[in-house]
């Protein structure tokens, strides 16, 4: 994945993996809060009840991601860094993987661990979906029928995606540009003004991208 280009997950995913003995079944879900996150917990500790550790990590929030590990009764650092290690490698985000492990008899150690949880993670992503994500910049715009054709001209040209679009007396909706375009773009609207044409802009966002 291109570096700083983050991505997240498509659909839930799961894995598994043994080693001498020990068996790991790897969960990854699509997140976008803390509550989120508790409801997949919760619902991987009603569906194995009996296992041994339930261990995680998440991540979330496109501009200042915020991260969280947990080792589950495991020694320290060798189950949920591993997993957040693979989540960051990937540049993922809005993310929770919990890997749930049912001791087979025989310790691994802690290097042991730290792959088998690692590796655990990294079989779930890979068998995943992933869906790129890109900042944005929406400008709420609002003009007459009579500039339709030169607003579509410049969603053509800067391959802005249109939404909440709305045909009343005059049209109005919100284009989601590029924010590495959107210096030009709100620099040819303000140009735009005297033909009737007004826009505000937006908080930027992160939004999906087709894969390119």
């Amino acid at each position: 994945m291109p570096e700083n280009r983050l991505a997240t997950l498509a659909q839930t995913v799961s894995a598994r993996f043994t080693d001498r003995g020990s068996r790991f079944h790897a969960h990854a879900f699509p997140v976008v809060d803390l509550q989120d996150t508790e409801k997949h917990r919760s619902a991987i500790a009603e569906q194995y009840p009996d296992a041994t550790h339930h261990c995680f990590a998440w991540r979330y929030d496109p501009f200042q991601p915020k991260e969280f590990s947990q080792d589950d009764g495991e020694p320290s650092g060798t189950a949920g860094l591993p997993i957040l290690g693979v989540i960051r490698a990937e540049s993922l985000v809005n993310v929770l993987i919990i890997v749930v492990r049912y001791f087979g008899g025989t310790k691994l150690g802690k290097p042991g661990l730290i792959q088998a949880y690692r590796q655990a993670a990294s079989l779930a992503v890979a068998n995943a979906k992933t869906i790129h994500l890109d900042r944005f910049t929406p400008f709420e715009i609002h003009y007459p029928y009579n500039q339709e054709n030169r607003i579509r001209e410049l969603i053509s040209r800067f391959r802005m995606e249109p939404s909440q679009e709305q045909y009343l007396e005059s049209i109005k909706m919100t284009l989601y540009c590029r924010s590495d375009h959107a210096g030009e773009v709100a620099g040819i609207l303000q140009h735009l003004a005297h033909h009737g044409i007004t826009s505000r802009i937006q908080p930027e966002c992160y939004r999906p991208v087709e894969h390119e």
